[in-house]
């Protein structure tokens, strides 16, 4: 990806620039943000990891550390970046805490959209192509649905294509610094998932084929540093207990990945037709045979297109899925429809050829009617709507149930977040996991069947044992998940057996019996 030229005379004027990243920021933000308001509200119950990754920070600026004294089954970068908002919410509450954190990612979402925009113009696509790439970043539902909440890929992603825009600065003015800055803002990327090491791993392999070897050797420098100063002092505290969470117990999952039986047409997973499997492979099969053919005529599109291919290969790759997994191939997603616009644009030009003037115009009018189809039919079943929150929250009546409980446990810490109990357990010193049903995968809560296949939740008398103490271990106990949490018979009994402490008729807060720990 070359570097923009300078400004040349007839370039558009400074302010009439800003134009672009302003829309597409506004656009982006605009989107994520109705998401909640069309729902449940910024404190909404739409995902089980958003609520892991708040109390994660809660836990830290209440004293507590990852891999020591809580499980986090991935690095500490996600729980630093909202320390901010959980310091906030301890100040006032669980409420406005969480607020200001979606509020955080959503902002964040809309500047990676921007970033698109900055990325494809520093390697010399013009502001049409460019904000194409932007607009499909600010719109494209994968994204939008997944960038209202604290997760993972928006924090990613963000950082990715930080290190992209230090990328395309290498052989400019300031070519060193752009080298060693775009290395740290990759290796910051992986300190909050490791899976973003693909992405570094295709900047250094195109720096090493440009035979900039001293630039790779910077960025490679820079991502270390990111990485020691985020992970490490954490890794030197809880050495054996943070690579088991962040690196073994990921690795040893049991692999279940319908993305990839899909993709592989393995099996189908639940829904899915045979003929919907072999479309949506035919559509992959042509966009990836499209934008290779366009690799090939323009050095723009390359680095999109590999790193879409990677991150794909590490999709397949991946133990386990989730839809929110599919935004991480947004950036490289974008980056492509502005590359390939810009290339095929220039194609378009070329003279002499009407064929490819005809087909220009003709993928003009494709393109136009794919926007269409992909972003603006779907908004209504999969961006908005009262279905989106995962779970209703508590009602306001059960907040004021367990104001006078030292300790409320639970198998969800939305649930601890919606009771606005969270922060006045962690100050009380309270017993708190934050990942209740990642305490499964470490090795001692392992137990395989006859046929080797490991027991499920509901029948692993390890981690009923387990999970019932931790839940009688405080004053109050209220169950959210409990199908997804694996919470047997035995264990709801010894549960149920405190009586009744409050109910709003979705929820019930049931009071611990002394000694019932």
């Amino acid at each position: 990806m070359p570097t923009v030229h300078p400004r040349s005379p007839l370039a558009p004027p400074r302010l009439a620039e800003k134009v672009p990243y302003l829309v597409v920021f506004g656009v982006a933000f605009g989107l994520r943000l109705l998401v909640p308001l069309t729902s449940r509200g910024l404190v909404g119950n739409y995902s089980y990891d958003a609520g892991v990754y708040y109390s994660a920070a809660a836990a830290l600026v209440s004293g507590r550390l990852p891999y020591q004294d809580f499980i986090l089954l991935h690095p500490p970068g996600v729980a630093l970046a909202l320390a901010p908002a959980a310091w906030i919410g301890r100040l006032t509450s669980d409420h406005t805490g969480f607020a200001l954190a979606a509020l955080q990612f959503t902002a964040l979402g809309a500047a990676s959209a921007v970033l698109v925009v900055v990325v494809a113009r520093r390697a010399g696509v013009g502001w049409g192509s460019a904000t194409a790439g932007g607009l499909f970043y600010a719109m494209w539902f994968l994204s939008v649905r997944n960038e209202f909440v604290s997760r993972l890929e928006p924090l990613g992603n963000f950082l990715l294509l930080c290190g992209l825009v230090g990328y395309t600065g290498i052989g400019g003015r300031h070519s060193r610094r752009s080298a060693l800055l775009g290395g740290v803002a990759l290796g910051a990327a992986m300190a909050v998932k490791l899976w973003y090491a693909a992405p570094l791993a295709v900047v250094v392999g195109f720096l090493v084929a440009r035979r900039r070897l001293p630039d790779a050797g910077r960025v490679v420098a820079g991502a270390a540093a990111a990485m020691v100063v985020v992970c490490g002092p954490f890794f030197a505290l809880a050495p054996s207990s943070m690579w088991r969470m962040v690196v073994s117990d990921q690795l040893g999952r049991d692999p279940d990945n319908p993305f990839r039986a899909l993709v592989l047409l393995q099996r189908l997973p639940a829904g899915t037709a045979w003929w919907q499997a072999v479309l949506v492979d035919a559509v992959l099969l042509v966009a990836v045979g499209l934008l290779l053919v366009l690799a090939r005529r323009a050095a723009v599109v390359r680095l999109p297109v590999a790193l879409f291919l990677a991150q794909v290969g590490v999709l397949l790759a991946a133990p386990s899925w989730f839809s929110s997994y599919a935004n991480y191939l947004t950036p490289a997603a974008a980056l492509c429809v502005a590359t390939g616009a810009a290339a095929a644009g220039a194609t378009h030009r070329e003279p002499g050829r009407a064929f490819g003037r005809a087909f220009g115009r003709a993928g003009a009018v494709a393109g136009a009617l794919v926007v269409v189809l992909a972003l603006v039919i779907p908004a209504n079943r999969l961006w908005y709507g009262r279905g989106r929150a995962v779970a209703v929250l508590p009602a306001a009546d059960l907040v004021a149930a367990v104001a006078d409980a030292r300790c409320v446990m639970s198998d969800s810490p939305m649930a601890l977040i919606g009771l606005d109990a969270l922060a006045r357990g962690l100050a009380n010193g309270c017993p708190n996991w934050v990942d209740v049903t990642g305490r499964t995968y470490a090795p001692d809560m392992d137990v395989r069947g006859l046929d080797g296949e490991a027991v499920p939740r509901l029948a692993n008398p390890r981690w009923q044992r387990e999970v019932r103490d931790y839940l009688l271990s405080g004053d109050a106990v209220i169950l959210v998940r409990a199908r997804d949490a694996g919470i047997g018979p035995a264990t709801w009994e010894a549960i149920r057996a405190g009586g009744v402490l409050g109910s709003d008729g979705r929820h019930t807060v049931y009071r611990v019996e002394r000694g019932g720990g």
